[in-house]
């Protein structure tokens, strides 16, 4: 016995097999972050998947370029109240979601502050991975930031959707600044 499958069912199953995967690319979340990541990847930049409960005031200069060896990050004095020096570099990812910059503040070459500038549009998925691995945060300022607590410091983001690329960042403070712990 010779089976045939019908003219019709084979055009559907190939228009599927070339449809499904484009649709997931361009009109799903997770289809956009996974595309985006891959361009930036293309372009050139590194990524920076740092584990929240691995920051501290104990980690130094020396921990963050062992651990990131790809990403060149270029130092500068610069007192302020996050420390007297800053470290920064163009990233295309942190934690597997798009990103542009990273930036390291240390004081006494320890770190005291970490702020990872991220893709606007990735906000509500930034704010649910914090949410599933820290649990839920507290709103603070008037309900203009959420906090989380993570082992070895504060970790605060906007509440809200940020309305410009230069509000969109996430910030890592070490118990040092906040008086926290």
């Amino acid at each position: 016995m010779r089976f045939k499958l019908p003219r019709t069912y084979k055009l559907l199953l190939a228009l599927a097999l070339v449809a499904g995967p484009l649709y997931w690319l361009m009109f799903t979340e997770d289809g956009r972050r996974r595309s985006d990541l891959f361009l930036l990847q293309i372009l050139g930049k590194p990524s920076f998947n740092i584990g929240y409960d691995r920051l501290s005031g104990a980690v130094t200069h020396a921990d963050i370029e062992a651990q990131f060896p790809k990403i060149d990050f270029q130092c500068v004095e610069h007192r302020s109240a996050l420390g007297d020096e800053v470290c920064g570099a163009e990233i295309a990812s942190f934690n597997g979601l798009p990103a542009r910059r990273a930036l390291l503040h240390y004081g006494a070459g320890r770190l005291t502050a970490l702020r990872l500038d991220y893709r606007r549009h990735y906000h509500g998925l930034l704010t649910q991975s914090l949410s599933n691995g820290l649990g839920q945060p507290s709103v603070e300022a008037g309900g203009s930031t959420l906090r989380w607590r993570a082992p070895g410091g504060i970790i605060v983001l906007p509440a809200g959707q940020p309305q410009s690329d230069a509000n969109a960042a996430l910030m890592w403070l070490s118990p040092a600044l906040t008086g926290d712990y």
